[in-house]
């Protein structure tokens, strides 16, 4: 029997992007329901339009998952309807760009309650559940800035090293109860995350760089359905981890598992010569 036939799937921040190919793609392999959040409604009635086109079930929630009381509000309607999750895409994130010392404390704390307390929130209500029915399947999307840093993403960076490690340490402790997590890391790719994002990235004239930033995501960035069948192929396969594409930043994170202080050292010396600013397009 096909992997995904006949289960229920939940997949978070599925609006647009990473999270609506990975929606698309999950009805597309035949799964029974896949229930959908998102922050804006319009995106989500979108969404579950098209998937109930593809024959599946589908019903959508808006959720600010930094919130406790409306994530736990979205599991209550959920178990209301369906008994159980077979797969859980924990995908709902933000970004923010600009070096530490141009990030407030108010936006560190704004980025890790998306990106870190959300994936904790859902995963605190859902996970404990597949572990008493002894099987299921989490795929969280992390990114390749927590495998190897850039700068220019303190902050974001933080967030996504943490959601790594709590990724892989929760893969081990839940491996005697069945219940598998892979972690997709993927690099640059063609979604909202730069729009709806906050910028602190600034060119040499001190304009902000955010148009030329969303030009070099909208022209250099990897479509988001690559994306959703690598990493569902991964959960398939239990693969720990899932770069993609590894063309992007693959091998920044060989540089860095193989030497953190070269690794350091190519980046310092990147970053003086504006070898950044000139890959996105930004005035040095």
């Amino acid at each position: 029997m096909d992997f995904y036939q006949g289960k229920t799937a939940i997949v978070t921040g599925a609006g647009s992007g990473i999270g609506r190919a990975l929606a698309l793609a999950l009805a597309d392999k035949g799964t029974r329901a896949v229930v959908i959040t998102d922050i804006v409604q319009e995106r989500i009635d979108q969404v579950v339009e098209e998937l109930k086109a593809r024959g599946v079930e589908s019903e959508g929630y808006r959720v600010d998952h930094s919130k406790l009381d409306e994530v736990r509000a979205f599991a209550d309607a959920f178990f209301q309807k369906w008994d159980h999750v077979d797969i859980l895409c924990q995908n709902a994130g933000v970004g923010i760009g600009g070096r530490f010392l141009e990030t407030s404390l108010e936006e560190f704390e704004w980025v890790i309650s998306i990106n870190l307390w959300g994936p904790i929130y859902m995963m605190n209500l859902f996970v404990p559940k597949m572990a008493e029915r002894g099987q299921g399947s989490v795929l969280i999307t992390a990114s390749d800035a927590g495998l190897a840093p850039l700068p220019f993403s303190s902050a974001y960076n933080a967030t996504k090293f943490a959601v790594v490690g709590l990724g892989e340490t929760m893969r081990t402790e839940l491996s005697e109860k069945n219940v598998k997590i892979t972690l997709l890391c993927p690099g640059d790719i063609k979604t909202n995350v730069i729009k709806d994002g906050k910028m602190h990235i600034y060119d040499r004239e001190g304009e902000s760089a955010r148009k030329a930033i969303e030009k070099y995501y909208e022209e250099k960035g990897a479509d988001p359905a690559i994306v959703a069948a690598a990493a569902l192929r991964g959960l398939e396969r239990n693969r720990p981890i899932v770069i993609v594409p590894w063309s992007h930043h693959g091998y920044l994170w060989d540089l860095h598992r193989l030497s953190p202080r070269l690794y350091h050292w190519a980046m310092s010396l990147g970053l003086r010569l504006g070898v950044f600013h000139k890959m996105m397009g930004m005035k040095r």
